[in-house]
């Protein structure tokens, strides 16, 4: 198996736990048609939404007579 083999590989299998964990489900993504740019995309993008996710839990928190 080749580096770049075994780095998609490694982002594949983040990506289908991540999206489990997150959603409680399973969802039916081919995940292997797409390159390790792509992959490695949409990892920055499920960080991005769960830190996203998180600062508004935050926010509410603090101030949660604003909605």
């Amino acid at each position: 198996m080749t580096a770049g083999n075994h780095d998609k590989r490694r982002l594949i299998e983040w990506l289908r736990a991540e999206t489990a964990r997150a959603t409680g489900r399973r969802y039916q993504i081919d995940f292997d048609i797409l390159d390790v740019q792509s992959l490695r995309e949409l990892v920055r993008l499920i960080r991005d939404l769960d830190h996203e996710k998180q600062a508004s839990v935050s926010r509410a928190r603090l101030m949660p007579w604003r909605r």
